[in-house]
């Protein structure tokens, strides 16, 4: 086997716990694949600013994917490479939203644009980007460049109306939902696939010499990039079917499980066999 040199680890399904947790034995994985000689890249749904402690406590060295890769950024945050939405498309997914009585949020550069503080879901994004929203009046002339657009509602009937109707313009916009309440709408090479292979090109670092770990269907196409393809317990079956290995669950220590199996072992760091 060729000898891995990277990997490439979603962040909220497989690095941290469901609570949001990077535990110590985690972090202890980190420093172990470091001293392998295999650094970590991170591939996350969060916005830049929201990855920077991670950042720093894990000392990461390589380009970070933010927003899914709609933004690349250095360890610094300093961005590298972005894919914004066309302003025209940005609008049609703003208007599909609230015509379907969608709470919007917009992200721009370093902002996090909302209509209503007190919206549902707000606090709770709060608490995990780790910054405050910018409340506008209206969109027009204000969204510009932006790379992620998500619809949050608690009716379940308003969200996959939603989504049934965005589904039908993919071609400008991809839209999915990662969970129940919300609706995420990004760029088309946004995607993890597009992330494995844009770090190969960067890192100088073939797909064979890549491990890439995560649940979500979107991480198939990561999958397909990579020499080592582990997918978490929680993910389901129909992603667990397209990957090499299946790990525990990121409730039960999956990535730091993957690490010292799969990673750690004789031959597969060193390149034998």
């Amino acid at each position: 086997m060729t000898g891995i040199r990277l990997l490439l680890a979603d962040v909220e399904g497989a690095l941290l716990t469901p609570e949001g947790v990077l535990t110590p034995r985690a972090e202890r994985a980190v420093r172990q694949l470091r001293g392998a000689g295999i650094e970590l890249a991170l591939t996350s749904r969060r916005s830049p600013r929201a990855l920077r402690a991670l950042i720093n406590r894990l000392g990461i060295a390589t380009p970070v994917a933010a927003f899914s890769g709609a933004v690349l950024v250095r360890p610094d945050l300093s961005v590298i490479e972005q894919h914004p939405l066309d302003n025209g498309a940005a609008a049609v997914v703003i208007a599909t939203l609230e015509r379907h009585g969608a709470s919007v949020w917009v992200y721009q550069g370093d902002d996090w644009l909302v209509r209503r503080a007190d919206a549902p879901h707000v606090a709770r994004e709060q608490a995990i980007v780790r910054h405050l929203p910018r409340v506008v009046e209206r969109w027009e002339g204000v969204v510009d460049r932006a790379v992620k657009i998500v619809g949050v509602s608690d009716d379940a009937e308003v969200v996959a109306r939603g989504l049934s109707d965005l589904q039908g313009a993919c071609a400008f916009f991809s839209a999915s939902r990662h969970e129940p309440h919300s609706i995420e709408i990004m760029h088309p090479r946004a995607n993890a696939g597009e992330v494995a292979r844009t770090l190969s090109a960067r890192l100088g670092i073939s797909g064979a010499a890549m491990t890439t770990i995560g649940e979500l269907p979107d991480h198939v196409l990561m999958f397909r990039e990579s020499g080592l393809s582990i997918a978490m317990g929680q993910a389901r079956a129909v992603v667990q079917r397209q990957a090499h290995f299946i790990t525990l669950s990121n409730a039960e220590e999956g990535f730091a499980h993957a690490v010292e199996t799969w990673l750690l072992v004789t031959g597969v760091a060193a390149g034998e066999g």
